[in-house]
């Protein structure tokens, strides 16, 4: 006589029929193929909402959060882009509705949000990174990071030699004292247009030290990042990096 088997209800939380298989997850974040997720989930390195999962066939939704060797997880593969930002768009963290976020000028391709790197004000114009590799984005913005910037700024009143020396030789913040590698009038400029170069320097942080020698900067262009250049990149465009662009990125230390 056939037995009747009562089915055991879904597991609470994100084991539920809801959402896709961790393995699969893992994946198409571009961590490892299916077979090495299953391998990691039973080695116990996986977590989901800060809970080691070993069960094989664990589902997750996408309002989960995953992290693999305490690196939390993106539910879609990396994105690397670099961007030309225009005047008039923002990157901020200051979160909220921001009318003209630099978000706007990728939703076309990306529907999901891709952090940028840093902030930029609306005036300011240039190269801007944007990743959802949390573990490159925090490491880029980390002040302490080595890696080159040039600006090309243009001030409201001419620059002194004395201020392009001063630049080089440290201006001093609070309890703070940061120094420019090199700071030279644009050749076929005037005075009051010149380019700086400095060891990962953010625009803001960059108008406070103009401002200790009372320059008002009019415009000012991020034109190389972490060697990558707007060559080929209209104002306003964006790309995708290449391999080779990436693992530089990710030798900076």
């Amino acid at each position: 006589m056939p037995q009747n088997f009562k089915k055991s209800p879904p597991k609470v939380g994100a084991s539920s029929p809801e959402g896709i298989r961790l393995n699969k997850f893992l994946s198409n974040a571009g961590i490892c193929s299916r077979r090495e997720a299953d391998q990691y989930i039973a080695m116990g390195l996986v977590s989901v909402n800060g809970k080691v999962v070993t069960e094989m066939g664990f589902r997750v939704k996408s309002t989960d959060q995953v992290r693999y060797d305490d690196q939390k997880v993106n539910s879609s593969p990396p994105v690397y882009l670099l961007m030309n930002k225009p005047k008039g768009f923002v990157a901020t963290t200051q979160g909220g509705n921001i009318k003209k976020s630099v978000q706007e000028l990728i939703r076309s391709s990306h529907s999901e949000k891709v952090p940028h790197v840093g902030d930029m004000g609306r005036t300011v114009t240039g190269l801007l990174l944007m990743t959802n590799d949390e573990k490159l984005r925090q490491k880029l913005a980390d002040p302490k990071s080595r890696f080159p910037t040039i600006y090309q700024v243009i001030l409201e009143q001419n620059v002194q030699t004395e201020d392009l020396d001063a630049l080089t030789k440290g201006i001093r913040i609070r309890d703070k004292v940061y120094k420019v590698k090199s700071a030279a009038y644009i050749l076929g400029g005037t005075k009051k247009e010149i380019g700086i170069e400095a060891s990962n320097l953010s625009p803001g942080l960059l108008k406070k030290i103009l401002e200790q020698r009372s320059l008002k900067t009019q415009s000012m262009d991020r034109v190389l990042l972490a060697g990558l250049t707007k060559k080929d990149l209209p104002r306003g465009r964006w790309r995708s990096l290449t391999d080779k662009e990436i693992q530089f990125l990710n030798m900076i230390s």
